[in-house]
């Protein structure tokens, strides 16, 4: 077991009497999660994982190829405001600056990396794509779609490209009584605005959602007009992200234009669609045919670490989960008996791929 720079974890098995010069197949999820989030997401993947492989060593059988286990660091970006954290240092995909992000308490990524023992330094954790042979994730499906025709397990096609951003809107602080309302630039309400036609934007496209789920205002008094205002940004389409990242900024702006206030984007990670390796889809349907399932194709509406292996050229393939009472909540569920199954399923695919 080891932790890289990034502070992703992985388990190495390695085969008896091997050099270390094949590429390994690598299996696994992340471990973190959101501000009341539920415990499935993302670890009950890391869970399947290690019993698959145990499962496989137990039996007796030995790996003929390199795998390996992932623990994907902050693959929610719920502190830094990074999703993927992890994979993105392991595959060269941090966005710029990103070690200078701080939380809200001030502290850095690369100061949080130190806490732990690490250099600070994420990019270090990066893996050349030649080193991986192949990686799948196993993870709930945190929607309906499986439970809904009383399916244990699902294979994904396509996961969708998603933007994250940090909006900030400059106003003008005044008196509450004494400004009229003329003469006001409030952060807030061109904020409002602004969030409402975000909302209006995402409902045009059939594919698309648009989200803000954070807003802080300053100076936060209730008799201060807002000076400024910032929120968050999450859009998501697994087909036209670019066109709705474009009419977003522009209402963005004309908003601001029209309110007498600033407006500015700051991007913090934009991760494209990423239609999955089909050899692995294929090796997932007969994994999953394996166990009695026959699981349907779906498309991702949730981001994966799984994009950012693929989008490296690693053939990737994920296993969806059966999972119920939502996701991203304390009632978020799995049944024991769906996850052996993933389990199974995860270890017919590494023996064909490893054994």
């Amino acid at each position: 077991m080891r932790r890289d720079a990034a502070a992703n974890l992985w388990a190495h098995f390695e085969p008896a009497g091997s050099e270390g010069r094949s590429p390994s197949t690598v299996v696994g999820s992340h471990l973190d999660s959101v501000p009341e989030g539920g415990r499935f997401d993302g670890a009950l993947g890391v869970l399947c994982a290690v019993e698959a492989v145990d499962a496989i060593l137990d039996a007796g059988a030995r790996f003929r190829r390199p795998v390996e286990i992932v623990a994907w660091a902050d693959e929610e970006g719920a502190r830094f405001g990074i999703g993927l954290f992890g994979s993105c240092a392991a595959f060269g995909r941090l966005p710029d600056r990103a070690l200078e992000r701080r939380d809200r308490d001030g502290v850095s990524i690369a100061e949080a990396l130190r806490a732990l023992g690490e250099r600070g330094d994420a990019t270090t954790a990066r893996r050349d794509p030649k080193e991986l042979a192949a990686y799948i994730e196993p993870h709930i499906e945190q929607g309906p779609r499986l439970a809904d025709r009383g399916l244990p397990l699902g294979l994904v096609s396509d996961i969708v490209g998603i933007l994250h951003g940090r909006v900030t809107v400059g106003g003008r602080a005044d008196h509450a009584g004494a400004t009229t309302m003329t003469a006001r630039a409030d952060a807030l309400a061109g904020a409002s605005e602004m969030v409402l036609a975000i909302e209006a934007l995402a409902k045009g496209r059939g594919d698309a959602v648009g989200t803000v789920g954070e807003i802080a205002v300053r100076p936060g008094a209730k008799n201060v007009v807002p000076g400024e205002c910032v929120f968050s940004l999450d859009l998501r389409a697994a087909r036209g992200l670019d066109d709705l990242v474009r009419d977003v900024r522009a209402a963005i702006r004309r908003i601001g234009d029209a309110r007498r206030v600033t407006s500015s984007i700051d991007v913090l990670a934009n991760v494209p669609a990423a239609p999955l390796d089909a050899g692995m889809r294929d090796l997932m349907r007969r994994a999953a045919k394996s166990v009695g399932v026959d699981a349907p194709e779906l498309v991702s509406g949730a981001g994966h670490d799984a994009m950012n292996a693929q989008l490296a050229g690693v053939p990737t393939g994920m296993l969806f989960i059966r999972s119920t009472g939502g996701s991203h909540t304390p009632r978020e569920s799995a049944t024991v008996d769906d996850a052996a199954l993933a389990a199974d399923a995860l270890a017919f695919a590494l023996r064909e791929l490893a054994c």
